[in-house]
């Protein structure tokens, strides 16, 4: 069996009461194809980034699940049959276990004023000198390469 990511997106004119019964018979059709569901989460009503059916917004559920490859098939032909279900993106995933990935919490926005504020002390020794030139030497070398150089053309 492989792990996969399963991310669909049920109608808007859906009830929250029939919410949950669209899911659990969603669940029931990996279970049906003899696969499991690991994770199941609600992101609740969202705004879509394009109309889908005439719809503006849906229920995102996104499902970490575990099925064999030769199921998949079948599992889409299932979610195609149903209307509550208007858009969905399986994607296969590597086989570590969903538990296994840190959580990353966002840093607080007093946490990110400090670290701007803050900079890296650096040692005087590390960065090696850099050559200064002086401007005029600089100028009379160049235009006395030029003049030769138009001269002799």
């Amino acid at each position: 069996m492989r792990d996969y990511e399963f991310v669909y997106i049920v109608s808007p004119e859906v009830e929250e009461e029939d919410f949950e019964k669209v899911t659990a018979r969603v669940g029931q059709m990996i279970v049906d194809g003899g696969g499991e569901v690991v994770r199941l989460e609600s992101w609740g009503r969202r705004r879509l980034a394009y109309p889908i059916r005439k719809f503006r917004e849906g229920h995102y559920v996104v499902a970490h699940i575990q099925m064999d490859p030769e199921a998949i098939s079948g599992l889409k032909d299932r979610l195609g049959l149903t209307e509550e279900v208007i858009r969905y993106l399986l994607v296969k995933t590597d086989a570590l276990p969903v538990e296994a990935v840190p959580a990353v919490s966002p840093p607080e926005p007093g946490d990110l004023d400090q670290a701007e504020e803050e900079e890296p002390e650096e040692e005087p020794g590390e960065e090696p000198e850099e050559e200064v030139v002086e401007p005029e030497a600089a100028l009379e070398q160049d235009s006395g390469e030029t003049d030769e150089e138009e001269q002799g053309d």
